[in-house]
């Protein structure tokens, strides 16, 4: 149950974090910036209570999984403010499939022993299709040529993300080491990665540079992200640690529209979104924890 708890807060702060950049309408390397060395500053006090990692693999992990935040950030910040929250949560549904296939191709042995049972094996198929197909109904906003093409690196690399993530949180020494390396190391290679790319677009030198980001209304659009990002991050990598696959924890990550429509209803924001459609996305999400969570040899 913990991984379940911590994958529908990841859901929720995930809208509070799609939803920023539909209100700032900021650069997106600005806010990943802010979001990289933000969290990386905070945290890096914490590194001294554990014990410095001496697998080179482990850093390896750490610092593609930094880039890939890096590319993430700046591209969903970026569709949230050229196409909105809606569109852009809408064609992230498929991620849960390309994760879920991602994990089961590097965990070969522990997925034929779920093959070995073929009808929980297309039970479970089955359910995540369901899941998918609902979820892209739910959402009635436009999916257009151009952001699908926008989008589809974002989904691979969310879902290269997740079961990044995962091997982190595997090969830490505990649970809290793999979080505060995470928050520390990942997110300052992505605050790198943002910097180096704002830099070279708008053509700036380090006085510009610094103006720019610390300009006042990027300033307070940065300290939201970096107040709620954490504690994502935080919730991610618990819930990833635990659940047996992270396609599984994607599936409650896309949970996030729920609390979109619900900010948006209490701020009185018209939101197109499918109530019938909205059901059925629970159901076959009830089904999915219920399978995982049985009896029913669901390992990976």
């Amino acid at each position: 149950m913990i991984w379940i708890l911590n994958g529908l807060l990841y859901g929720f702060f995930t809208a509070l974090y799609t939803l920023a950049n539909q209100k700032y309408q900021m650069n997106g390397y600005l806010l990943g910036i802010w979001r990289g060395f933000g969290i990386a500053a905070i945290f890096f006090p914490f590194t001294f209570l554990f014990p410095l990692p001496q697998n080179l693999y482990y850093w390896g992990l750490l610092i593609l999984q930094g880039w890939l935040i890096g590319f993430y950030d700046s591209h969903l910040f970026f569709a949230s403010a050229r196409y909105g929250a809606g569109p852009t949560s809408r064609v992230m549904a498929v991620t849960v499939l390309i994760t879920t296939i991602i994990w089961w191709l590097m965990t070969p042995h522990e997925f034929l022993e779920i093959l070995q049972n073929g009808t929980v094996f297309m039970t479970l198929i089955l359910i995540i299709l369901g899941f998918t197909v609902s979820y892209w109904l739910m959402l009635k906003d436009s999916i257009t040529k151009e952001i699908t093409l926008y989008m589809a690196p974002v989904i691979l690399a969310l879902a290269f993300m997740s079961v990044i993530t995962k091997d982190i949180a595997i090969h830490s020494s505990s649970s809290w080491s793999g979080i505060i390396y995470y928050l520390t190391v990942s997110t300052f290679v992505s605050g790198v990665y943002n910097s180096y790319l704002f830099v070279k677009k708008e053509k700036l030198d380090m006085k510009g540079y610094v103006r720019q980001v610390f300009f006042a209304p990027t300033r307070a659009a940065g300290l939201y992200i970096v107040g709620f990002s954490a504690a994502l991050i935080m919730a991610k990598t618990i819930a990833l640690r635990v659940a047996p696959n992270p396609g599984y924890v994607t599936a409650l990550l896309l949970t996030s529209p729920f609390f979109v429509l619900i900010m948006n209803k209490y701020n009185r924001i018209p939101d197109d979104f499918s109530l019938r459609a909205g059901l059925f996305n629970v159901l076959f999400l009830i089904a999915l924890l219920v399978l995982v969570n049985g009896n029913y040899g669901i390992i990976d």
